[in-house]
């Protein structure tokens, strides 16, 4: 790791990962693997309250030595998008703990759960459909608001595309 353009770029870049090829998936990933490690969504939820705080800085400082408003190295907000689709989907289904399924008997129904959002969520914030594309063209709202507004969209997309799914195997497959 190169620290000499700083911490905060080092930190924007979540230390290299932004920089290798798809970043912005593996930075996902490794929100996914601290949540099915961990069986809740407990760590994911303060990583993406945590880097909604920090963010803006790192973002700041890395945009300072590129050329672009939304540089492919900044993987800080898949880890917020990540961290709220990922959160959302465990609040609501532990609320409503019938809302599960267990398709695979090695997974726990969490583990499938959470990999179910993390595949939506790429879905939806490689692909830009929809809401997801509007947030990130949006001219009236800063470049930081964009970069990370997807990624929020996304996410929220996510939680009611997971629940959907789960509703739909609780009321029609079962």
């Amino acid at each position: 790791m190169d620290f000499s353009k700083g911490f905060n770029v080092q930190l924007a870049t979540l230390f290299g990962i932004g920089k290798i090829p798809g970043g912005g998936t593996w930075a996902s990933l490794i929100v996914l693997f601290i949540a099915l490690y961990e069986q809740n969504a407990e760590t994911a939820s303060f990583l993406a309250f945590f880097t909604l705080i920090i963010g803006p800085g790192a973002y700041r400082k890395l945009t300072a030595l590129v050329e672009s408003e939304d540089p492919k190295e900044y993987v800080l907000d898949e880890v917020i998008g990540m961290g709220i689709a990922i959160s959302g989907v465990y609040i609501f289904t532990s609320i409503f703990d019938q809302l599960s399924f267990n398709l695979i008997e090695s997974l726990s129904a969490t583990s499938e759960l959470f990999i179910l959002t993390f595949i939506v969520f790429r879905f939806f914030d490689i692909s830009k459909i929809g809401p997801v594309g509007w947030v990130e063209r949006n001219p009236k709202e800063k470049a930081y608001n964009r970069v990370i507004g997807d990624d929020i969209m996304a996410a929220l997309l996510s939680i009611i595309v997971v629940i959907i799914f789960l509703s739909v195997n609780l009321w029609i497959l079962q």
